[in-house]
């Protein structure tokens, strides 16, 4: 055993080789998978990491048989090590928690010193603190591990927030009046980064400012046969406005900067988590790919199905697969067109892309035509994806589809908005639900499917009588799993009949609630209670302390039922700490609460937690989320 290194903080790397050090000592870490075990972790400090998405950032897609195995193994041999640092890893029925503080590793303590730096008064104390953030790169981020795709996606994310933190920190020392003596370290960042337009701009400003006025247009010409020769484009308007300021000779020799601000480059990724267990679809994948390979038309993509068919986790499974095609960004919103909620309106959505594309808050347009001339204007000549989920109805979609070509929209809906393919050329992508194979095979992959891989005759009754859909045969599973190991198979051909016999079984909505109907009997009476509350909670996502706050219960006892919950597949874990509900399962617990629960006891809940949500962002210092807020009654009034 090691000898513990007390009085010492442990701090861990990632930007650059990753390490484990304190002051008197550099933590072995092993090879270089078992190194991004500690990585992967360590980016989530403090949060559980399921299973899936380690043996996904260790292996991609091509996973072998024991990879659970194998990440027990690695976690197993870094115990050990880190423990004589005082730090543990912690296990979760979901996955490992790397317990330590976000401050304790170099990529936290990087974006927490950005964030620090942009609340200061003055542009040279920012560019000072902005200095020291990045100084806390060592190199290429997560290097000295192997992986997936996975981390190579988390290395690009890394190496961007680099680059945009120092693409800020310049144009604060610019805006200083500092921007001569940054003409070397600009003339070696555009070098690397060419087409980086923000750069560009900056270096001709500096060389501007230092008597170069030559030099400086003679980098725009440069700049914008690159750009025209390699991409077929001509520079963005900034660009061009800066150009003309050079040669009218009007620039000046300090303050604002004529480009826009970091904020202005903003490049959303709102994408929800990718859905765990995805199988099959594989036409309906091809269809979705096939739309957006033509250059000839702006790419909408139309998919419909009938609730719990599997829409969302179709689309956000194919947007998180393809999300390289779109390095300008990812915007998503569920329009809640179908569920209790009130659905949004088009004015509210683009307010919410355009804050997301950079556009500060106070010149958001108030009108649906201001705002979506902003918003096709911001995107013309970027490749963004857009996915609209949930939608209700073709006058709710129409004025968030971007008008340029090299954008891709993706909207699902229970409806089949026939307009939107007549007049604005959606390809529909129509969803059923899966074939007996495929159904049989999504068991084997649920948590506790394995049982039912095991009887595959049981497991195809248990399919077939809950009509092959998503929704039904995972509620069904979380059913099987929850009773004694060995009576899975009577468990299933008993559950196969009571499905069959619930009237109208061939219409997948009452499939799916006969399926909730089982697993709600099945739980007790608090974790009931709380999935009834739950139905009522307005937003699209809720955390396990709203959820404490909503049933008027200690936190440990939240998280406990909410456990419950996941494990009976009646809430999904999105992301850790985060829960969510389908819209059919929140309608089936809606009317639960109306059914179960009296009206006092329902306006009870909702008033403790609007006033916990209050509260926290009061603590959190956000007037932004306190304007926000101010929403939530009406959204609760709807609910009520």
């Amino acid at each position: 055993m090691s000898e513990r290194c007390l009085g010492h903080v442990l701090k861990i790397g990632l930007l650059g080789a990753v390490q484990a050090r304190c002051e008197c000592r550099e933590v072995p870490l092993g090879p270089p998978r078992q190194r991004a075990v500690l990585a992967l972790l360590a980016l989530e400090a403090g949060r559980t990491v399921p299973m899936e998405r380690l043996i996904r950032g260790l292996w991609g897609e091509r996973a072998p048989a024991g990879a659970r195995g194998l990440v027990q193994g690695y976690v197993s041999r870094l115990r050990p090590a880190l423990a004589g640092m005082g730090v543990t890893i912690a296990y979760a029925p979901q996955g490992y928690l790397l317990e330590l503080a976000a401050e304790q590793v170099d990529v936290h303590e990087f974006r927490i010193s950005v964030t620090r730096a942009r609340s200061l008064d003055t542009d040279e104390a920012q560019a000072v603190a902005l200095r020291r953030a990045i100084a806390l790169w060592r190199g290429e981020p997560l290097t000295g591990v192997s992986g997936g795709e996975l981390l190579d996606g988390l290395r690009e994310t890394l190496t961007e927030e680099r680059l945009a933190a120092t693409e800020e920190c310049l144009n604060a020392e610019a805006r200083a009046g500092h921007a001569t003596v940054l003409i070397p370290e600009l003339i070696a960042l555009v070098a690397e980064h060419p087409f980086r337009e923000g750069l560009v701009g900056l270096l001709m400003l500096a060389l501007c400012r230092a008597g170069r006025r030559a030099d400086a247009l003679e980098r725009y010409e440069r700049t914008r046969r690159r750009l025209v020769e390699e991409l077929g484009l001509d520079p963005g308007p900034e660009l061009r406005q800066l150009h003309q300021t050079i040669l009218r000779g009007t620039v000046r020799g300090t303050g604002t900067v004529l480009l826009p601000s970091a904020e202005a480059d903003a490049v959303p990724a709102q994408l929800p988590a990718e859905p765990g267990q995805f199988t099959g679809r594989a036409a309906e994948l091809t269809l979705l790919d096939s739309v957006v390979t033509g250059d000839d038309t702006v790419a909408i993509s139309l998919v419909t199905g009938t609730s719990g068919v599997g829409k969302t986790a179709l689309a956000v499974h194919w947007a998180h697969r393809t999300r390289s095609r779109f390095p300008d960004g990812q915007l998503y919103v569920d329009l809640h067109g179908h569920s209790p909620r009130r659905p949004l309106r088009p004015i509210e959505v683009l307010g919410r892309f355009l804050r997301a594309l950079g556009v500060p808050a106070e010149r958001v347009p108030g009108t649906v035509e201001e705002a979506g001339a902003v918003y096709r204007s911001l995107l013309a000549d970027r490749r963004v994806l857009v996915v609209l989920d949930n939608a209700g109805s073709v006058e709710q979609v129409r004025p968030l589809l971007p008008g340029g070509r090299r954008c891709a929209t993706v909207v699902t809906s229970r409806e089949h908005l026939a307009g939107l393919v007549a007049r604005d050329g959606a390809v529909p992508v129509p969803l059923g639900v899966l074939a007996s194979d495929e159904a049989v095979t999504l068991f084997g992959k649920l948590p506790g499917g394995e049982r039912l891989s095991a009887e595959p005759e049981a497991a195809g009754e248990l399919a077939r009588a809950c009509g092959y859909l998503p929704l039904a045969l995972r509620v069904a599973a979380a059913d099987v799993a929850g009773g004694p190991v060995g009576e899975t198979a009577g468990r299933a051909r008993r559950l196969a009949g009571a499905r069959l016999s619930v009237p109208a079984a061939g219409e997948a909505r009452e499939i799916a609630r006969g399926a909730l109907d089982s697993s709600y009997r099945h739980l007790d009476p608090p974790a009931r209670r709380l999935f009834r509350l739950l139905g009522m909670v307005p937003g699209p996502v809720f955390t396990a302390e709203a959820a404490a706050a909503l049933a008027g219960t200690p936190p440990g006892e939240a998280d406990r039922l909410l456990y419950g919950l996941a494990a009976a597949g009646l809430v999904e874990e999105t992301e850790p700490g985060r829960y969510a509900l389908h819209d059919l399962v929140r309608e089936y617990a809606l009317e639960c609460a109306w059914a179960e629960d009296p009206e006092p006891e329902r306006a009870r809940a909702l008033d403790a937690l609007l006033a916990w949500y209050l509260r926290a962002v009061r603590e959190a210092g956000e007037e932004a989320c306190l304007a926000e807020a101010a929403t939530v009654p009406a959204h609760m009034t709807a609910v009520l």
